[in-house]
């Protein structure tokens, strides 16, 4: 029980700063890559304009000036801020 509760008190910050957020991209669907790194193993992809939650961001590779990296807590992955809404920037999302 020690464990779950653990999890439970970790999950809840990343959760209750979720952002809902579309991902854009007009040439198709996303990447959702292990790490916030180009390069990074793709977890899956993500189609253009689906809503998603993302929890925090990380700083890593950067596309057309932007560096920041959306995480999606389901799919435990990121997308490039570039690809995502307005909604999902360093002023509405914690740093991971």
């Amino acid at each position: 029980m020690k464990t779950a509760t653990t999890i439970l008190c970790v999950a809840l910050p990343l959760l209750a700063s979720a952002e809902m957020c579309n991902v854009f991209n007009n040439d198709g669907p996303v990447h959702c890559r292990s790490s916030p790194k180009f390069s990074a193993k793709s977890v899956t992809t993500i189609g253009d304009g689906d809503a998603w939650d993302f929890s925090c961001y990380k700083t890593g590779d950067c596309y057309e000036g932007v560096c920041s990296w959306d995480y999606n807590w389901e799919l435990k992955c990121y997308i490039n801020g570039f690809y995502t809404s307005d909604q999902c920037n360093s002023k509405n999302l914690p740093k991971c």
